[in-house]
């Protein structure tokens, strides 16, 4: 336990996002240096492959075990927001508990769709993949919003604001791509339905690495005590001081 305490938080979204983006590579790789088989599981008209189709075969380990790294650390992400982030009102901590409760449905939701892979289990498959998907977007929104209104109690993290921005940038364009998605299965658009999910499959590591960010030391935000509080009150009075005579000078000499 000491040693997982010693851990720097943000480690966790760097472990998930990287291990995400391997094994994406990885099994597009070995699709395409095998001549891009077809699958079984894969419709007649298709002929490129989706990452579940490729995760149901010889890969299926690989797929198994990367969803399960992934899925475990990026739940650590979300938890270990509370720790370096100070949340000061009741709206920030229930859009907390609420992002927590979503990312745990995607993650537990991304680990049941690589076990439940589509060759043998196609129903129990595709609900996984639903609720991976709804955790994902829910968290994404809940967190976005959470980040936000950190983002304006603690306007002089300036990081935080960039943080919140991206993450509200990957989320619309995650959102409209499943959007996209889904209208191509329904329309079996196959195809194109396949390339769409490997792009929303790569976007997400980025979303995932934005964490890495926010859990840096350096971007972390508490409430002082007392003492601290003043000081840091006093130093930023100071600064605006030094600032407001530096601008009248400059307007002084101007103005001579």
């Amino acid at each position: 336990m000491p040693l997982v305490r010693r851990l720097p938080l943000w480690i966790f979204p760097l472990i998930s996002g990287i291990v995400w983006f391997c094994v994406l590579w990885a099994m597009m790789i070995v699709w395409l240096a095998q001549g891009k088989p077809r699958y079984p599981s894969m419709e007649p008209q298709a002929y490129i492959a989706y990452i579940s189709d490729v995760g149901a075969y010889k890969l299926k380990p690989l797929f198994v075990t990367g969803c399960s790294i992934t899925g475990v650390f990026l739940f650590l992400s979300l938890l270990s927001v509370r720790v370096n982030h100070k949340l000061t009102s009741r709206t920030e901590r229930w859009f907390d508990v609420l992002s927590i409760l979503a990312v745990l449905m995607g993650s537990v939701g991304l680990i049941l769709l690589s076990v439940f892979d589509t060759r043998r289990h196609p129903s129990l498959h595709r609900l996984f993949l639903f609720l991976f998907m709804l955790g994902l977007i829910l968290s994404a929104v809940f967190t976005t919003i959470e980040f936000r209104k950190i983002g304006k109690t603690f306007a002089e993290q300036k990081v935080i604001r960039w943080s919140y921005l991206g993450k509200r940038y990957l989320l619309a364009l995650e959102f409209f791509l499943s959007i996209a998605f889904g209208v191509c299965l329904y329309k079996k658009k196959q195809n194109v339905g396949a390339v769409i999910e490997w792009v929303i499959a790569f976007i997400f590591t980025f979303y995932v690495l934005s964490f890495f960010i926010d859990l840096r030391p350096s971007v972390g935000t508490r409430v002082l005590p007392a003492s601290e509080r003043r000081e840091h009150d006093q130093e930023l009075q100071r600064r605006r001081t030094e600032e407001e005579m530096a601008y009248r000078n400059d307007y002084d000499s101007g103005m001579a």
